[in-house]
């Protein structure tokens, strides 16, 4: 296989929490420009491996390369996330501060583009000026998609995709990740505990059960499953 492909590879990784091993993965490898979905139910450790992925936390054993290398730590230890990858988060937002000056903050002059393209129509027009605090959880969520989609990252990742969205508002983020997909060759990957919620948005979808890999299938249901291994299909990269 050409390595090139490949945005992440795990070989041999564990995660430890209060001695109880919440994720142990032997081999998986995730390429370039593909949309993955990360399934499983509450407690098989989605999260876990999404925070690996993101470099939020350090595996306990085993390795996680990103690019063909591991993650850069600081002199304490700390990982380095690279700017490129993108982890669905309000916490470096100040509470009080309003939606408008959320954006003005993390997208600068953009933010005007992004009230007109996001905020102009039916409630959502009424957000802009409301205080992060005062947001209903699907505000919030709704919020960090808007965010993660304007930040245009290299890899992004979400957890517990389409959560607190209704229809309306998860069909528009589903649309809108598929052409940043499409047009920019965005590694995407979402987790959910409903494999139905994400067929149709994802390529490939992992399996996840008790923190171990049980399978990796292709979304389209005309190909057959794949165990324990990354999709061999070469897609077109994000360099």
């Amino acid at each position: 296989m050409n390595n090139k492909t490949l945005i992440f590879e795990i070989q041999d990784l564990k995660k430890i929490y209060d001695q109880r091993t919440v994720l142990q993965i032997g081999r998986l490898q995730i390429h370039k420009g593909t949309i993955y979905g990360i399934v499983g139910p509450v407690g098989s450790g989605k999260t876990s491996l999404l925070r690996q992925l993101s470099g939020i936390e350090k595996s306990t054993e085993g390795k996680l390369l990103y690019d063909g290398s591991e993650f850069k730590t600081t002199m304490f230890g700390k990982l380095k996330t690279p700017d490129e990858i993108k982890y669905l988060s309000l916490t470096d937002s100040k509470r009080h501060d309003s939606v408008s000056q959320f954006f003005s903050s993390k997208h600068g002059k953009s933010s005007e583009k992004i009230r007109k393209q996001y905020f102009n129509n039916g409630s959502r027009r009424f957000m802009w000026d409301q205080t992060v605090d005062t947001l209903s959880q699907g505000e919030l969520k709704w919020i960090q998609h808007v965010d993660a989609l304007e930040s245009d990252p290299r890899v992004l990742i979400i957890d517990n995709y389409g959560s607190m969205l209704d229809d309306d508002l998860e069909k528009d983020i589903s649309n809108r990740l598929r052409r940043m997909n499409r047009n920019l060759g965005t590694t995407i990957v979402v987790s959910a505990t409903n494999p139905k919620r994400i067929q149709k948005l994802v390529s490939v979808m992992i399996f996840l059960d008790k923190g171990h890999i049980a399978k990796i299938r292709s979304a389209s249901q005309n190909k057959r499953p794949q165990r324990n291994q990354g999709c061999q299909q070469q897609r077109r990269n994000r360099n």
